[in-house]
């Protein structure tokens, strides 16, 4: 193998490994989003059910208390447009927001078990010449 051929497989495993890294970190992104949808999920069916007392987290772990009767909530359309909207059409958009996240949340699996076993063996071949 010649030195070029060296080269091109050690600049390969360095690409390799930032697009691993950079994938990685998508999918811890994606991660708390799907989280964070379900949990929006979750307060939606309860606010549906409408079953007396409820408590609110109003950040920094702090709670309410508080009865609510909520016909309709606040929601993110995108490109930083709100509506409000009544609570199925809210449900359906949470819904399909994580259909959305968690096909992308598989992609990013798939890319990211295809980057490890190409990095895995590029790491196989320099070892078996030598390089670490």
């Amino acid at each position: 193998m010649s030195r070029q051929d060296v080269q091109r497989l050690l600049e390969e495993y360095q690409v390799v490994g930032e697009l691993l890294a950079s994938l990685q970190a998508q999918h811890s992104t994606v991660l708390e989003l799907l989280e964070e949808l379900t949990t929006a999920l979750d307060g939606v069916r309860l606010l549906k059910s409408g079953d007396g007392e409820r408590l609110v987290h109003i950040g920094a772990g702090l709670f309410a208390r508080g009865v609510f009767e909520v016909r309709e909530v606040l929601t993110p359309l995108g490109a930083r447009y709100h509506a409000f909207l009544d609570l199925d059409n809210a449900e359906r958009i949470l819904n399909e927001r994580i259909e959305e996240y968690s096909r992308l949340k598989t992609s990013l699996e798939e890319n990211i078990e295809r980057l490890a076993a190409r990095a895995a063996q590029l790491r196989q071949v320099l070892e078996s010449l030598g390089i670490r």
